[in-house]
């Protein structure tokens, strides 16, 4: 057997799907309402995450292939196909801005910490600098590399900080000192409601990441015992990590919480600053899987256009790959470098999570339906479309309802950065 075990697979997707999500969760249960609200969307979006993957191994099964896009290709057609190339590629490349962000975040809580509230003032700290310099000595490396499969080794040291993180958050609500919080409890309006959906569907899209641990996994959709633990695992562990963590970060700050919630802690807080490293080195650790999977698809997309041949293709692989790498690394650099900080870009990307949770797997199921013959259950069919109808419809509309509010509350300035320390 040749393929990665269970436990190495679900360390990498695990390792993908945290960080990002997880530090704006708690900001995003307070906007949405309060715990109460968030754990609720965090049940319900478990459930729809786990029958959506059951959805694409079904129709994988059907079709005898072994990656999300070309499911969706294959079962739905070309033009859809196109669709979910683009949708994955803006996706991940989006996820890749987020993590470059929260490694700014964290390394100028560290420097606060070590050269005090004006560290700014030092080049070889300001924000940009170190951004850029750890970005390409750390992250770049890692992205070199044809397959991913040494990351299952990086990638455990990645779930060790996260869940180091989620200790921290959770002890620190008993020990921490913080005064009583103005605690959400309740939406002020239904709209509220729907702030919370991108950050729970980015934390719960397990789809991309997937498909990273499986690439280099033989197993992917074809061995369904394989398919099953990986992913009723993942979501799991996502599950209990995001509970502990939006819940009691949530707790301590209530509605002052900020988008990353470990830049409201003290910047002199020993245990919180180990925290701070260790999701910098999981962070470092999860950008090359998110761009592995995005420059897979991009190449698909390039050979297909271009028609190359087996011959042609291969030997053009490595300069192909190489440009891709560093067209895409340098981009998503000077966005990070750009937008002010995670909130914004998960508020638009979040949505995007949710066509891969609902749209493509619901209109896959429709498809597979329709293109097979009737069965003798004549409910059951019915009952398949149904829910197609239901996962396109509910993912169509939290992507308009989710990118409208990203729109209005960037043009409201919600979304403005609030650096620890600023050059004048």
């Amino acid at each position: 057997d040749r393929g990665t075990p269970v436990a190495g697979a679900i360390f990498i997707v695990v390792n993908a799907c945290l960080g990002a999500g997880l530090l704006n969760f708690p900001a995003a249960f307070q906007g949405a309402g309060g715990n109460a609200v968030g754990v609720s969307m965090e049940v319900v979006f478990l459930v729809f995450g786990a029958v959506a993957a059951l959805i694409m191994a079904y129709c994988s099964d059907l079709c005898r292939v072994s990656t999300y896009q070309d499911v969706v290709q294959t079962v739905c057609g070309h033009n859809t196909g196109i669709l979910c190339d683009l949708a994955i590629i803006l996706y991940t490349f989006g996820t890749c801005i987020t993590f470059i962000i929260i490694v700014g975040d964290q390394v100028d809580k560290v420097m606060q910490w070590a050269a005090g509230p004006d560290f700014c003032y030092n080049w070889y700290m300001n924000r940009k600098f170190t951004m850029s310099v750890i970005s390409i000595l750390i992250i770049l490396p890692l992205c070199i590399p044809k397959d991913i499969g040494f990351q299952k080794y990086a990638s455990f040291l990645g779930v060790a900080s996260i869940l180091y993180v989620t200790v921290i958050v959770s002890v620190k609500y008993y020990t921490g000192g913080y005064p009583p919080a103005d605690v959400v409890t309740s939406p002020k309006t239904f709209t509220d409601v729907f702030i919370a959906v991108p950050t729970v569907c980015f934390g719960f899209q397990v789809m991309m990441q997937w498909a990273a641990g499986a690439d280099f996994c033989y197993h992917w959709y074809m061995n369904r015992k394989f398919t099953m633990s990986v992913i009723s695992d993942c979501l799991f562990v996502c599950l209990f990590v995001c509970l502990f963590v939006c819940v009691y970060g949530g707790l301590t700050f209530g509605s002052s919480v900020t988008s990353d919630v470990l830049l409201s802690y003290d910047a002199n807080d020993v245990s919180v600053t180990i925290g701070r490293a260790a999701l910098t080195l999981d962070i470092l650790t999860s950008y090359p899987i998110l761009h592995f999977c995005g420059r897979t698809v991009l190449d698909g997309f390039y050979v297909r256009w271009r028609r190359l041949s087996a011959e042609d293709n291969l030997r053009q692989e490595f300069v192909r790959r190489v440009v891709e790498t560093m067209a895409w690394f340098w981009l998503s650099l000077f966005f990070a470098i750009m937008i002010p900080n995670i909130g914004l870009v998960i508020s638009v990307i979040g949505g995007l999570a949710a066509v891969f949770i609902m749209v493509f797997p619901g209109y896959c199921l429709i498809q597979a339906v329709l293109l097979q013959q009737p069965s003798d259950n004549v409910h059951k069919d019915r009952a398949l479309l149904a829910l197609g109808v239901l996962y396109v419809f509910l993912g169509t509309f939290i992507l308009g309802e989710n990118t409208a509010l990203a729109i209005i509350d960037d043009l409201n300035g919600k979304n403005s950065l609030q650096q620890i320390c600023t050059v004048t």
